[in-house]
């Protein structure tokens, strides 16, 4: 039965149309023309409401339209306008091909492949002969349906197999649409309906008008639709599986500034001042500010200062210390840190966006995070090192590892971490480590300790979890991965 009280303003219209109404032919076109959501209006007949009111019957119909293919022809098939010339009796090519233009190759290759015509010897350069007629006379009725399709006009009888053909070329598909039928029954016409408020507005409440109207009732008890919530994205869940592992570790999180001077990024690090690395070829400098402060405690630029002189001769300058630039790398918050410690122990590490001048390809990026971790102490060595990496990554759940020696500025000795990649089949960089060698530490204030380090990438290590292949894919703009 028709519950009044529960019509919502859209369903008491549409109850009001049909009681000006005896019978319904097409409940589709009765929508399109009040101006009706057909869905919306389907539910309502389907949902049992309209029951015992109207008499409806079920029509499903099968219609056409283009494709995307379909809609780039421009409505006109290929070969159609060479077929409309070749049956009026003309052949000679060079006329054709005036006619057509450039058009003239695509309409006889469309021809040509259903073997209708072929290229004669003639006077100038050639004719086109005809092969088959009757293919050429397929091409006008296979036009006539295009047409009738684009312009959503019926089609005529014996449009069978141009259909066919049509669908086959990929130029149109079918649609599949139901319809309904309407009987008004004299119940519904006579139902009295009165006027109701479906939305209390301010000038109701303002005016009191509110006390006089007949509102609908609202159900607190009506389902609500399930709104999907927010989650987390991937490098958020490998961001925090990854804090928790080295909390559980005994580590301790530290962060540090996305804008840094080149003297915390490099030479605190020991990376001398004509390095490539410093290069605008890889590092990102910034315009405002061009130059930073460097740390008040002067002792620690004078350390910093004699050491590069001493190792890589030259004169080492604050000009060039003080460039201010986005971090390459969050070894900047671990030399901060160790200048804090000032040769105490600890075990800290850090999971921060880095800025590399990359040419960005499957596996690079140029901001991307670096997870940072770094061990001080006492008799640290290399089999220290692997021990801990080798530990972190099968918390991760890798096992397939290889460590290879290379060459780091500021560690001695360095090695680069791969883990296996599935999807390419082979091992992928992950990370870079190694002992602080003795000319960074001294000048930093932890001479008399050995430590261990390592800079980790996030992004690959996500690759990895979750099988993908392109780097862009973890942070594009397509959120369903």
């Amino acid at each position: 039965m028709l519950d009044l009280l529960q019509l919502s303003g859209k369903q008491r219209q549409f109850v009001e149309l049909l009681q000006q109404q005896q019978t319904v032919e097409s409940l589709r076109s009765l929508c399109t023309q009040a101006g009706f959501d057909i869905n919306f209006i389907n539910g309502f007949l389907l949902s049992g409401a309209l029951d015992g009111y109207v008499q409806w019957q079920e029509h499903i119909q099968q219609t056409w339209v283009l494709t995307a293919k379909g809609e780039d022809l421009g409505g006109v098939l290929p070969g159609f306008a060479l077929a409309k010339r070749l049956l009026a009796g003309m052949g000679d090519r060079a006329t054709l091909q005036a006619e057509l233009g450039s058009a003239f190759s695509l309409n006889y290759g469309a021809l040509r492949r259903e073997q209708a015509v072929d290229l004669a010897d003639g006077e100038g350069e050639g004719v086109v002969t005809v092969l088959k007629s009757s293919v050429l006379g397929a091409y006008q009725q296979r036009q006539g349906v295009f047409s009738a399709i684009a312009a959503g006009e019926p089609l005529t009888d014996g449009a069978a197999s141009s259909l066919e053909w049509l669908q086959q070329q990929g130029y149109i598909t079918s649609q599949v649409e139901t319809d309904y039928s309407l009987t008004v029954l004299p119940v519904l016409q006579t139902l009295e309906l009165g006027d109701r408020v479906t939305a209390l507005s301010s000038e109701l409440i303002l005016s009191g008008q509110w006390r006089e109207v007949d509102l609908k009732p609202y159900d607190i008890h009506a389902e609500v639709p399930d709104v999907a919530y927010g989650r987390p994205t991937i490098l958020t869940q490998c961001i925090q599986r990854i804090r928790d592992i080295f909390l559980n570790m005994g580590f301790d999180e530290m962060s540090g500034y996305l804008v840094e001077s080149a003297f915390w990024n490099f030479d605190a690090l020991f990376t001398p001042q004509d390095h490539p690395a410093r290069e605008v070829q890889d590092t990102f400098y910034l315009a405002n500010p061009q130059t930073l402060p460097l740390p008040a405690d002067q002792s620690l630029v004078e350390r910093v200062k004699q050491v590069h002189e001493a190792n890589y001769g030259g004169q080492w300058t604050e000009a060039e210390a003080s460039r201010a630039i986005l971090r390459a790398h969050t070894t900047t918050s671990t030399a901060r840190r160790l200048h804090q410690l000032q040769g105490q122990d600890g075990k800290y590490f850090s999971i921060d966006r880095v800025f590399r001048n990359e040419t960005v390809d499957r596996t690079h990026l140029a901001e991307f995070h670096q997870i940072e971790g770094v061990v001080v102490g006492e008799l640290l060595s290399v089999r220290t090192l692997m021990g801990y990496l080798t530990y972190f990554y099968e918390r991760l759940g890798f096992k397939n590892l290889k460590f290879k020696p290379t060459y780091n500025p500021y560690t001695e000795p360095s090695l680069e971490v791969f883990a296996y990649h599935p999807p390419s089949d082979r091992y992928l960089e992950v990370g870079n480590s190694g002992l602080f060698r003795q000319e960074m530490l001294q000048p930093l204030g932890c001479g008399d300790k050995s430590t261990v380090a390592w800079g980790l990438g996030l992004e690959r290590i996500a690759m990895l979890l979750y099988d993908v292949e392109k780097l862009s894919d973890l942070i594009g703009p397509d959120i369903r991965f």
